[in-house]
């Protein structure tokens, strides 16, 4: 009985905090009260209060519970039992279709970034940040190594991955290119295939299809 009362309100937070992710990225956190999440949920302020304390609190859960899925996305790739072109090719999958299969919490997280407000926040996205550029790099290096990827400077190209692709689906950019579900999909598998062909000389040779 227990279990089913845990799991129970385990998923009437994740409710809670999918509902106020979404107004956190249309309207600001500024512009965002409880009572705006409460109607949109329609429960009464008190719940949400409840569960999570403040506004803040409850902004900072929803970081903490997306980042710690990016961080353990990351544990699991870097267990993966698999050369580093394959490697990074599964991950840039992985990274891509994440962000373009979810752009509410991306644009949050950009809004974030541009603000600069909340340092916890900061500080929890900063950690998940340096994961991915620390994976990247070891990966990336090892190619290099292995002679599977062309002698590229490592550090930019995994500055560009982490910057440049969150980009195009956020934010301004994605505004401009108006990107519907099939031209993410396209933008997405030629992103995967031009980095791929940066880095490996083989396939500079032969072109690719991804299904991202």
């Amino acid at each position: 009985m227990t279990e089913q009362i845990n799991h129970s309100l385990k998923n009437r937070k994740q409710i809670f905090l999918k509902a106020a992710e979404s107004l956190f990225a249309q309207h600001g956190f500024d512009g965002t009260s409880i009572r705006m999440i409460a109607k949109a949920l329609d429960v009464n302020s008190a719940m949400i209060s409840y569960y999570f304390g403040s506004k803040e609190s409850l902004y900072l859960q929803i970081f903490r519970n997306r980042l710690v899925a990016i961080t353990d996305e990351i544990k699991r790739f870097e267990n993966l039992d698999l050369d580093p072109s394959k490697k990074l090719e599964a991950y840039l999958i992985s990274y891509i279709g994440r962000i373009s299969s979810d752009p509410i919490f991306h644009q949050l997280l950009y809004n974030q970034l541009a603000t600069r407000q909340h340092p916890e926040v900061i500080s929890l996205v900063t950690e998940a940040r340096i994961e991915i550029f620390s994976f990247l790099l070891k990966v990336i290096k090892s190619g290099i190594k292995t002679e599977q990827f062309n002698p590229i400077d490592e550090e930019i190209l995994a500055l560009n991955i982490l910057s440049f692709i969150p980009s195009v689906f956020t934010g301004n950019l994605s505004s401009l290119l108006h990107l519907d579900k099939q031209m993410k999909q396209d933008i997405s598998a030629r992103m995967i295939g031009h980095i791929m062909s940066m880095v490996s000389p083989v396939i500079r040779q032969s072109k690719t299809t991804y299904d991202v």
